[in-house]
């Protein structure tokens, strides 16, 4: 069973690498990624959180996006560089190397 990996403190030292099988989705608190190289891990996409509320209306927040999801789709390793902070003022980027196991 794939499992869903929430990283949230994606603004520290990560370790040396991160090993996940085929089929994990990883969520990082982060308002940007990309992807260095190699093909085994995918960026689903650079979101925004949202609620639902009590009347059912989704609520979004103001600002910058601070989700990225990111699927590990095929073996092998790859780096990812983690964007983190304001993207339209200071920010900081975390390298990650990412293994994915079959």
């Amino acid at each position: 069973m794939s499992l869903f990996i929430e990283i949230q403190d994606s603004s520290r030292p990560f370790p040396d690498h991160l090993v996940v099988q085929v089929g994990d989705i990883l969520r990082f608190a982060a308002c940007g990624a990309l992807l260095e190289g190699g093909s085994c891990i995918e960026i689903l996409g650079i979101l925004s959180d949202a609620v639902v509320g009590s009347d059912g209306q989704v609520l979004r927040p103001l600002g910058s996006p601070n989700v990225v999801l990111v699927r590990a789709r095929s073996a092998g390793r790859t780096t990812v560089d983690i964007v983190t902070g304001d993207p339209w003022g200071s920010t900081a980027t975390t390298t990650l190397t990412i293994v994915v196991e079959p």
